[in-house]
């Protein structure tokens, strides 16, 4: 059945400066409505009276403040559909200003001392109590200048006895796996990020590279003039999929080949539209081993002209006919048959998944749990044919084959395995830029602050399921046991928690720490 077309109005405008007020837990003031509306929104005192579209009051019905809703029943514009509640930079950076902070000085005046300083930082979906050792930090710089340096010397030397440069052993190993501390790194660094850029109308300073308020005229940074705009507003967000044919391996055989897939349908999607393609990626793998690939995007709505490689012909096609025809031309895989069915099913564009995601804990959420309900966690296993592992015995240092029990030269049983080759990135984000605001804060208030929200976190009650080990102390038989167990964080009041809205929780949590009475110095 053919849907009808709708017009899509345009959003709500981001990344525009919002009162504190709203940080603190006020609702943000409404969107105007649709020019091709007809009804026009009641208001609120009309909704409570009963008397406007959408209330619930009736003959002799008289709603409560606690059952009255917003009258979100018109779907005929974005607002309608998707309502997002990403916070911008200008509204972190407000948020922050408000925690008692202190400027780090010098000499007897100084309120913060030598050693670890304590830190609130904000970002739009997370909030984090932290110490930073400034000293420590600066000494492991001069250290890795240092080496630069012995590195750059070794390479001369290596030259002037006209020789090859050996190559560097690489500092960080092959990832083969996805760890619960990979999901712990998503899952902070997604809710850091300014998600405006994606559905947002800005300018970006071409001088400096900042985004700032489209009707601004000067870049606040550098005060450049010259600056190019960007307008993403009307589009509904959407869940991306990229799957590779039944035959994967052909055209597939290692980690490198989906990163350049990946990589150049980013270009042609570039020169497609005139854009870059921008939002968070997560890499996993199907039950029959074969990659796939999510990207939460907000995609064009238009029309572009693209080259058919079937019959050459060129075609007005939309967005998602476009994805098709391109992903299956740049894996194109040389069984006709196989390109075919790939090209008939190899991609995916789900609106209803993307509109799911409005703010930065549910993007991040998202992320980390797709694939992981449901006993799905074989989508984190890397496929055995990305990966070579061998054994390396400890006593005469000789590799051989893992399907081996015992070493061939020595006969020894001790070994260690050596995996070769990796998975490459599991998850990353285009175009996405970390918004982060980090106030210094006295030692006491930093223990309050970490104190506080370890408090607020227990009081949510979320638990997890461990698995635990009994040993029989008779027999010495081990045997697993699963519990659950409550959820724990800012352990010694250090760490960080998610939350739906960062600079809100930031005001809540100054409004505490400027209202808490502090003990008189003992003199």
């Amino acid at each position: 059945m053919t849907r009808p077309v709708v017009a899509l109005g345009p959003a709500q405008l981001p990344g525009r400066a919002v009162p504190v007020a709203a940080a603190r837990g006020a609702a943000p003031p409404p969107a105007s409505p649709s020019p091709s509306l007809s009804v026009p929104p009641a208001s609120p005192a009309s909704r409570v009276a009963g008397t406007g579209p959408g209330s619930a009051g009736g003959s002799g019905l008289v709603p409560c403040a606690i059952s009255v809703r917003d009258s979100h029943d018109d779907p005929l514009d974005v607002e309608g559909l998707w309502r997002p509640r990403f916070p911008g930079s200008e509204l972190v950076g407000a948020a922050a200003d408000l925690l008692p902070a202190v400027e780090p000085r010098s000499g007897r005046d100084a309120e913060i001392g030598e050693g670890p300083r304590w830190e609130i930082v904000v970002s739009p979906g997370v909030l984090r109590v932290r110490t930073r050792d400034h000293a420590r930090a600066e000494r492991t710089y001069e250290r890795q200048q240092r080496r630069r340096r012995i590195d750059a010397d070794m390479a001369v030397a290596w030259l002037r006895e006209g020789e090859d440069v050996p190559e560097l052993l690489t500092t960080r190993g092959a990832i083969v796996a996805w760890s619960p501390r990979s999901r712990t790194r998503m899952i902070a660094r997604l809710s850091d990020l300014d998600y405006t850029r994606l559905y947002g109308r800005y300018r970006t300073c071409t001088a400096c590279g900042r985004d700032f308020d489209p009707a601004g005229e000067r870049c606040p940074a550098c005060k450049s003039t010259g600056s190019t705009m960007t307008d993403r507003s009307g589009r509904l967000p959407a869940m991306v999929t990229l799957t590779y044919p039944g035959d994967w391996l052909t055209v597939a055989p290692t980690a490198e080949a989906v990163a350049e897939h990946f990589a150049a349908l980013c270009k042609r999607y570039a020169r497609a539209w005139g854009e870059e393609l921008i939002g968070p990626w997560k890499k996993e793998f199907q039950r029959r081993g074969a990659p796939h690939l999510h990207i939460s995007t907000t995609p064009p709505m238009g029309f572009t002209t693209i080259t058919d490689p079937a019959t050459g012909a060129h075609r007005e096609v939309d967005f998602k006919t476009w994805l098709s025809i391109t992903w299956a031309d740049i894996v194109n895989h040389p069984d006709p048959e196989e390109r075919r069915k790939h090209h008939a099913a190899g991609t995916g564009v789900d609106y209803a998944e993307g509109i799911k995601l409005t703010d930065p804990r549910r993007m991040a959420v998202y992320f980390a749990k797709y694939g992981t309900a449901g006993g799905k966690e074989y989508q984190h296993r890397v496929p055995r044919e990305w990966i070579d592992a061998y054994l390396v015995c400890d006593d005469c240092g000789r590799d051989y084959p893992e399907d081996r029990n015992e070493c061939p030269d020595c006969g020894c049983l001790e070994a260690e395995v050596v995996e070769v080759g990796s998975a490459g990135r599991f998850w990353g984000y285009r175009g996405l830029r970390p918004v982060l605001a980090v106030r210094q804060v006295t030692p006491g208030d930093g223990i309050r602050a970490g104190r506080v929200l370890r408090r607020w976190y227990r009081a949510k009650g979320l638990t997890k399921r461990v698995r635990r080990q009994r040993v029989d102390k008779a027999t010495g038989r081990i045997t697993h046991r699963t519990t659950t167990v409550r959820k724990r964080l800012f352990a010694a009041n250090r760490g960080f928690v998610t939350v739906n809205d960062g600079p809100a929780m930031a005001s809540h949590l100054a409004r505490y720490l400027t209202g808490v009475t502090r003990p008189a110095l003992q003199i």
